[in-house]
């Protein structure tokens, strides 16, 4: 499959009677050397919302602060960052290999996931024993009270 060429012609000379007007198009022709090309251009349709000044507001505001959480979530903590620059820092340096930089920095990362994995995991199991000795109380008082 061939790509397509573009068309082209030779510009028709202007008219005799086309006075003034001939003298430009004659110019074109000869800055040209008498050939025109013809391009296809497409033009999509794109739908535009009626958009209120209140809404652009409240649509920054939100924004800006999914923009805000996202970044920092994405980031490193601090002392992560600094541990990762002094690793780049150490290789450019020569006094580390870059591939042992590399390993180092990769088990940190796994070793620091695990780790709030299993954090979030006992988190949540005492807030789960918390909220059933909670409920559990409460139940005992309606019944103490009703009893």
């Amino acid at each position: 499959m061939t790509s397509p060429q573009p068309q082209t012609q030779r510009a028709q000379p202007a008219p005799a009677e086309a006075g003034p007007q001939a003298e430009p198009e004659h110019h074109e022709e000869r800055r040209t050397g008498g050939k025109v090309v013809h391009l296809h251009t497409a033009h999509p349709r794109v739908p535009i919302p009626y958009v209120t000044p209140g809404d652009m507001f409240s649509g920054a505001r939100k924004a800006t602060s999914t923009a805000a959480s996202a970044a920092t979530a994405l980031l490193p903590t601090p002392r992560r960052l600094a541990f990762y620059g002094v690793l780049g820092g150490m290789t450019a340096a020569g006094a580390m290999a870059w591939p042992v930089a590399v390993a180092v920095g990769a088990a940190t990362e796994v070793i620091t996931r695990e780790q709030s994995a299993q954090h979030r995991q006992e988190h949540e199991r005492m807030d789960r024993e918390r909220m059933d000795r909670e409920r559990a109380e409460g139940e005992q008082g309606r019944q103490a009270a009703t009893g």
